[in-house]
């Protein structure tokens, strides 16, 4: 067990915001809400600020800006930031695989960018105006290049992802070890794997190949490529998975509804983040608010669009992940 830093002042403002979290009765109601205007009250309520019911399907840009608002707030409140960045790296790269995909394309992927990456959107855009990667400290400028020189060659967006996500985990991995903080080491470990198990449930359902999981395998996690292999050839690949310590998420996944499966995957990630409450002292209940808050973001998201598109609250609810409150 590494040797853990303490944060008491941290720690306790964010004791403080965690009453501010919207809790799972609460989201329910959001989803019973009539309207999805209501539902946005709800939202409003809670510290997202203010959005005029006329601009009410702009309401991602909110939920970013509030995101955005808990990473700087939290940030300055640890002396090693890096702790934070591991977390904000996911960001980094899916801007870069929008401003990919715009330069590729020729078709504008501004309202795709994410504030709160550790790179500025400004640094990263004038990064790729200039080709100067090497202006991104923790990100190689090399599979940027591989990544586009890929798609010239197959005109197929899919390579860019396969790269650049790969890339991430690499660069989330590395950062994580280098916290040295058992907690983050772990949730980035896991968070590779499921990401894993989902890629590889979508193509064996789909009937595609091997060879698609194996492009699409990110690094860091604890199951080898070689087990997901074994599991592919399997006529029980739900059982071969089981074995590896994930048997909340992969008992039935090839025969539950895919997002009855991807709710259980996030369901299991945030029962490990849960275990963050209960530290006093350490980083962990500051890295469990961020994830804690990242969820709940995306419980929101997903409530608001199905109000938006006239989905009824039943189904919501079926689709909305444990709270970290």
């Amino acid at each position: 067990m590494s040797k853990q830093k303490i944060y008491p002042f941290a720690v306790a403002v964010v004791r403080s915001k965690e009453t501010n979290l919207i809790s799972k009765d609460r989201l329910m109601q959001m989803a019973d809400a009539p309207t999805a205007e209501e539902a946005l009250r709800v939202i409003t309520e809670s510290g997202y600020g203010q959005l005029p019911v006329s601009e009410i399907h702009d309401f991602e840009k909110l939920l970013s800006s509030h995101l955005t608002d808990v990473y700087r707030s939290l940030s300055g409140l640890i002396p090693d930031e890096k702790i934070i960045d591991v977390f904000l790296y996911k960001n980094d790269y899916h801007n870069i695989k929008v401003l990919i995909k715009q330069e590729v394309s020729g078709i504008d992927g501004s309202n795709y960018l994410l504030d709160g990456g550790t790179v500025p959107l400004d640094e990263l855009k004038e990064a790729f105006v200039e080709r100067k990667f090497s202006a991104l400290p923790e990100i190689d400028g090399r599979l940027i290049d591989e990544a586009m020189e890929v798609y010239a060659k197959t005109k197929n967006a899919r390579y860019i992802d396969f790269i650049l996500d790969k890339a991430c985990f690499e660069t989330m991995t590395r950062a994580a070890e280098n916290t040295k903080n058992d907690y983050v080491i772990g949730y980035v470990q896991k968070l590779a794997d499921i990401t894993n198990i989902k890629t590889f449930v979508r193509v064996k359902r789909s009937g595609r190949e091997l060879k698609t999981f194996e492009d699409a395998y990110v690094p860091g996690g604890s199951i080898g490529k070689d087990i997901f292999c074994s599991a592919f050839e399997s006529d029980d690949p739900a059982s071969v998975l089981s074995g590896m310590g994930y048997k909340e998420v992969c008992d039935g996944c090839m025969s539950a509804g895919f997002t009855e499966f991807e709710k259980a995957c996030d369901d299991y990630l945030m029962s490990y983040v849960k275990d963050a409450k209960y530290k006093a002292l350490t980083v962990e209940p500051i890295v469990g608010y961020i994830l804690g808050k990242e969820t709940e973001v995306k419980c929101v998201r997903i409530i608001m669009t199905c109000k938006l598109n006239n989905i009824s609250s039943d189904i919501i609810k079926e689709r909305v992940r444990e709270a970290y409150v």
